[in-house]
């Protein structure tokens, strides 16, 4: 046996590139699919693509002050952001990526924060409008709600709808930046998870 290595088999063993670590989705060299803990299902991608769409028409319209196409965009999207957000807190979260754990930490608390936003603003949009004459004012004058408006219950839904448009905000920024941190880190398998769907993944 000769301990002689060639030179190809020296640069396998020493580049680091050439040498992976971490979790399978970390890594540009491992396959994405082959770990279905570091990815997510089809519904899920769906959903989440769904989501960002809502929120965006979401925010656009609350922006530029278009009360009426908010409360009607909202009325379409609360069923969905429901859904998404209590199934993604119900399934939990792929594998985390092979970083730092503080910078993990802070990217996973930013996805819970927003999660969490989205049910205070979907559950109470849908509060807003029912508790108050809205209701029967967009789809026209009509329709009559079975009870009366309940101004007390309206501001407080207010309230909580505004806080939670904030944190929704700054947890959706921080998201957004940890996504084009992986990118600029060349960790594409973390990148690559939310379009490329995983058979029973997350």
């Amino acid at each position: 046996m000769t301990t002689e290595t060639t030179a190809d088999e020296t640069a396998a063993h020493t580049a680091p590139e050439e040498r992976p670590s971490g979790p399978p989705h970390s890594a540009a060299k491992r396959p994405l699919p082959a770990d279905r803990f570091g990815g997510y299902a089809p519904l899920s991608i769906a959903l989440h693509w769904l989501s960002v769409l809502f929120a965006a028409t979401l925010l656009l319209t609350a922006w530029l002050g278009n009360l009426e196409l908010h409360a009607l965009a909202g009325l379409v999207a609360a069923p969905f952001l429901l859904v998404h957000a209590l199934r993604r807190l119900l399934r939990g979260f792929p594998r985390a990526p092979d970083e730092p754990a503080i910078l993990s930490l802070v990217a996973r608390l930013a996805i819970i924060a927003m999660l969490l936003a989205m049910l205070a603003l979907a559950a109470s949009g849908l509060a807003i409008v029912l508790a108050s004459d809205r209701f029967g004012a967009l789809f026209g004058a009509g329709i009559v709600l079975p009870w009366s408006p309940a101004p007390v219950l309206t501001a407080i839904a207010q309230s909580v709808h505004a806080g939670a448009e904030q944190l929704f905000v700054i947890a959706a920024a921080l998201h957004v930046l940890a996504a084009i941190g992986y990118g600029a880190r060349r960790m594409h398998g973390v990148t690559a998870r939310i379009i490329r769907p995983v058979r029973a993944g997350r």
